[in-house]
């Protein structure tokens, strides 16, 4: 039995404005992701002490087109200073 049955239309999922964006399928972001991870554990989840490595991660997808290009101050870390040797390929 099929899901539109009696005239019922099918569900067309649309994808969010923000909040979403591609798998980093080549790892290009995979040692700053984990670095944010790591920082996460040992800090217990408190992520106010790992904004440095929150925005090193988002740089380098921003870098790679992993994500759309977005201000630091719509992102919330416009005072966190960018370390530039984590926004190439690794």
């Amino acid at each position: 039995m099929s899901s539109a049955t009696f005239g019922q239309k099918s569900f067309q999922p649309t994808p969010p404005e923000k909040g979403s964006f591609p798998l980093d399928h080549q790892g290009q972001c995979k040692k700053t992701a984990y670095k944010y991870m790591f920082c996460l554990s040992v800090s217990n989840g408190d992520n106010s002490q790992c904004r440095q490595e929150a925005k090193d991660y988002l740089d380098c997808r921003m870098h790679n087109d992993l994500m759309a290009k977005e201000e630091w101050t719509k992102l919330g870390l416009a005072d966190v200073e960018s370390t530039k040797n984590n926004n190439t390929t690794q």
